[in-house]
């Protein structure tokens, strides 16, 4: 089995409920577009975020570590490679219309993780039976197959570990800080006025309001990735014969939602068996 651990901050400009997910500003949650930026879309991305926020976590999601029957493969080409989703990926629950959880399935989910001339991309597709149907069409099994199979919870020392986020308030204090000092400079009246409003939404402090909460939470997906596969290696450097025809099992949490800056942490990892290894 080769075992590829991945992790980094993921972007994902969405609305909060009670805001319909598809509020393009955000009106009545505790997400917003601020002035100068464009709307909020929900998609989902690993790399190359849109409009990034001043002082907030710099985005990417990297292999970690890559394994080879529970032996680390030290200097292995995949080692830092960039982990992808593809397609303009969202979050699709709805306000719990589709799904009675804090995140639905993501669709469409097509993971790639490409470096050094090696490629490896796989699609799960959400419904086999019929590809194109429409989500509120697709049966109940599927959608829960995919998405989060906990609820929201709260873990302090499992963000902690992965994001360095301690003290939710005083990761929110800091950035305060850091903001009123550029607002203190600036002279463009739109970049002041989206100052002014995420200071404000960082002045809120209590700890049991969802701004300070989300920071502690995560969701779970454990699903096996069973669409097309592909395998790019010309010079054979992944030291393993993957299966493409088999389940990949996939595990990841999301979580650590930092609301100012739209953005949340991501730790998991794929298996992909060997061809011949016994399931």
């Amino acid at each position: 089995m080769l075992a590829i651990d991945f992790e980094g901050w993921f972007q994902c400009r969405l609305a909060t409920d009670p805001d319909p997910s598809d509020e393009p500003r955000g009106a009545s949650g505790f997400t917003f577009a601020m002035p100068g930026e464009p709307d909020l879309d929900r998609v989902l991305r690993f790399h190359r975020p849109v409009a990034p926020r001043s002082h907030a976590p710099e985005v990417g999601v990297f292999v970690r570590t890559v394994s080879v029957d529970g032996r680390p493969v030290d200097g292995h080409p995949l080692v830092g490679a960039p982990v992808e989703l593809l397609g303009e990926p969202k979050f699709e629950s709805r306000n719990y219309v589709l799904r009675d959880s804090s995140q639905g399935p993501i669709v469409p989910f097509h993971l790639r993780i490409a470096g050094a001339g090696l490629r490896v991309e796989r699609e799960d597709v959400l419904y086999p039976p019929d590809p194109g149907r429409k989500l509120h069409h697709v049966p109940s099994a599927a959608l829960e197959r995919r998405g989060s199979h906990i609820p929201l919870t709260v873990d302090l020392l499992k963000i902690a570990d992965a994001t360095g986020i301690r003290d939710p308030g005083a990761y929110r204090r800091q950035r305060k800080a850091l903001l009123e000092a550029d607002l203190r400079e600036e002279r463009d009246a739109t970049a002041r006025a989206a100052l002014e409003k995420r200071i404000s939404e960082l002045s809120i402090a209590g700890r049991e309001r969802l701004q300070v909460v989300t920071l502690t939470v995560y969701n779970d997906y454990r699903f096996d990735v069973r669409g097309p596969a592909t395998l790019v290696d010309p010079e054979r450097r992944l030291g393993f014969e993957p299966a493409l025809d088999r389940d990949w099992p996939l595990a990841f949490w999301m979580g650590a939602w930092d609301s100012d800056a739209l953005c949340g942490f991501v730790r998991g990892m794929l298996s992909i068996p060997r061809v011949g290894e016994e399931p």
